[in-house]
């Protein structure tokens, strides 16, 4: 991941102003984990928030699928094997934790 993206987490609860940054992308609370890829401008390429609701984690297939759609979208250094590799990984974490 540290290939493409330089990672910011924000504590909602004692962050000064962290509730603000979702509210920029998106209109309502999503739960967390909520996340965003941004381009160098602040803008969001894609965010978690999936055709059916917040991926937060991505646990199920359908959340996994449209985990590697944000990461395709995002793409600029990852390769193709890149994505495939994470998307393995992330199946095989899920798996291993009884998802």
């Amino acid at each position: 991941m540290a290939k493409e993206f330089v990672t910011v987490k924000l504590d909602f609860d004692r962050g000064i102003g962290a509730k603000d940054v979702e509210k920029r992308y998106i209109d309502k609370a999503q739960g967390l984990p909520w996340f965003a890829f941004l381009a160098p401008d602040g803008t969001a390429i894609v965010h978690s928030t999936g055709p059916k609701g917040n991926i937060g984690h991505p646990n199920s297939a359908d959340e996994v699928e449209y985990f590697k759609t944000m990461l395709q979208k995002a793409q600029k250094h990852l390769t193709d094997a890149d994505i495939d590799a994470l998307i393995t990984s992330l199946n095989a974490f899920n798996k291993a934790a009884g998802k």
